[in-house]
């Protein structure tokens, strides 16, 4: 078995709120006539051989768990169609032979650009059909603009894996320390070249001035975490008919990534239900 080296004590967590949400889907869909899709755009292996991390929990489990891929194969009811996506040789392997020991499921395993997959797989759903898309990148590969794919679709639940400490890493708390090499990267990350306006302000003024009575311009500083969570979720909120308050996943103290929840399906009755069961869910797991 590939074994895929990734993640932490938070990718239970992930894991726990997607196994849930997909356990209600199913269960909540089956027999009303559409086709449940379930796409995974950064599928890995299939499995989570899970780093050990400073700070870790002596009891925390070391051996390889269920990943996103082989949770959702397991769900009952199952899914009617299966699309697993990862770019690397090995994952895409992996992927087929874990594939191969569900042959009652049908799957289709693609070796693609994230941001293509999730396109072509938007494109292909019709209006029978209802999805679930898990979008958990690496780091920084997926770009805003493809989720607008995602929102257009409106049959779509879709679950995100923001990278927010590598934003908060390539925006410096003071602007003036910005390396201008970040920012192509940033603006495809946010979707929009408007950013610096969004999360930098002014720095508060001296309370007292220079002898000669100017004050210099004291530059500007970057919002807090909590604030920078708020704008990408506004932003996804501009996009998407329905966007829950976010998870967020952290390791040793520091925020690593916000888990996202969002509904494209635009009837109202569709997205009370969601925002019902996924703030349950999100929740329940945050409590514990």
């Amino acid at each position: 078995m590939t074994r895929h080296p990734y993640g932490g004590p938070w990718t239970q967590l992930k894991l726990s709120i997607l196994r849930d949400y997909l356990n209600y889907f199913t269960k909540a869909l089956r027999g009303k006539g559409f086709t449940l899709h379930y796409a995974d755009a950064f599928a890995g292996t299939g499995h989570q051989s899970l780093r050990v991390v400073k700070g870790q929990d002596p009891m925390f489990p070391i051996e390889d768990l269920e990943g996103s891929a082989q949770i959702a194969l397991s769900v009952d009811p199952p899914f009617h169609k299966y699309h697993f996506n990862d770019l690397a040789n090995d994952h895409y392997t992996a992927l087929n032979e874990l594939v191969a020991k569900y042959p009652d499921r049908d799957c289709q395993v693609t070796k693609l650009d994230g941001n293509q997959f999730v396109g072509q797989f938007c494109r292909s759903l019709s209006s029978n059909d209802r999805a679930i898309l898990f979008i958990d990148p690496y780091s920084t590969e997926l770009y805003w603009d493809t989720l607008k794919h995602v929102a257009n679709s409106q049959r779509i639940d879709l679950w995100l894996l923001f990278p927010i400490s590598a934003l908060l890493r390539m925006t410096p708390n003071d602007l003036d320390r910005l390396d201008e090499s970040w920012v192509r990267k940033i603006d495809l990350l946010l979707g929009t070249s408007e950013w610096k306006d969004a999360l930098y302000r002014p720095k508060p003024a001296p309370i007292i001035g220079d002898m000669f009575g100017e004050i210099e311009h004291p530059g500007m500083e970057r919002l807090n975490v909590e604030e920078v969570a708020q704008f990408v979720k506004a932003r996804l909120g501009e996009q998407f008919a329905y966007v829950a308050k976010p998870a967020t996943l952290y390791a040793n103290g520091r925020p690593l990534f916000l888990f996202m929840f969002a509904v494209s399906n635009r009837v109202k009755v569709a997205q009370a239900l969601a925002e019902k069961v996924s703030t349950h869910i999100l929740r329940k797991h945050q409590r514990g």
